[in-house]
């Protein structure tokens, strides 16, 4: 009984808000985005892992160099009016649709559907950290939800993947309210069953 009661205790310590999450239930990405929402807080609230903003980083990174060369060819042109300014303004228009390919290509390739990069520190701090990766993808006009869940070894540097691939409506009532617990459980049986391989190998 107690360790029921603590067991609730714990659920009801990271539960998403004070309030249930409500979505529209005819509206795919919200209803995406509220699984990817409660999904990444199982992993950063329950089991205490720390988000790697490294991946974001990258696409804002690349998001400030174009802007940058868009302010140059503003401020240019306002000091040499056109056509003084068109050489200067040709290459930052180029520079700017060659950086939003790069960006097209980064996320296409490298952020993919990932929307969570966490990392799972050793409490010792002599091991290196382990890493968590949650990505996710829900096709239009579909209720077929799919959660890869990807753990990289940061001693043996290998890598394993899990997933699930279910309807939403196994989370979200007929209200549009997230039933928590229900997702709480498919979330976190992925995360176990990779974290017990890695106990075992």
């Amino acid at each position: 009984m107690a360790a029921r009661n603590g067991k609730a205790g714990l659920l009801e310590k990271w539960r998403i808000d004070e309030k249930p999450v409500k979505i529209d239930k005819w509206d795919g990405a919200a209803v995406k985005n509220s699984l990817d929402d409660a999904a990444k807080k199982v992993l950063l609230e329950k089991y205490g892992y720390s988000e790697n903003f490294n991946l974001v980083d990258g696409r804002l990174f690349i998001c400030t160099i174009s802007c940058l060369f868009a302010i140059v060819a503003l401020i240019w042109d306002f000091l040499h009016p056109f056509p003084e300014s068109k050489p200067v303004l040709a290459c930052c228009v180029h520079t700017y649709f060659i950086m939003m390919g790069i960006l097209t290509l980064y996320t296409s390739y490298q952020e993919k559907n990932i929307f969570l990069v966490a990392v799972q520190k050793d409490p010792a701090g002599m091991d290196p950290d382990h890493k968590w990766q949650l990505s996710s993808s829900l096709k239009r006009f579909d209720d077929q939800y799919t959660l890869r869940v990807t753990f990289t070894d940061g001693t043996s540097n290998n890598t394993r993947e899990d997933e699930f691939t279910k309807s939403v409506g196994a989370f979200f009532d007929v209200n549009g309210t997230l039933v928590m617990d229900q997702f709480e459980k498919s979330v976190s049986k992925l995360h176990d069953t990779l974290a017990t391989e890695k106990k075992t190998k």
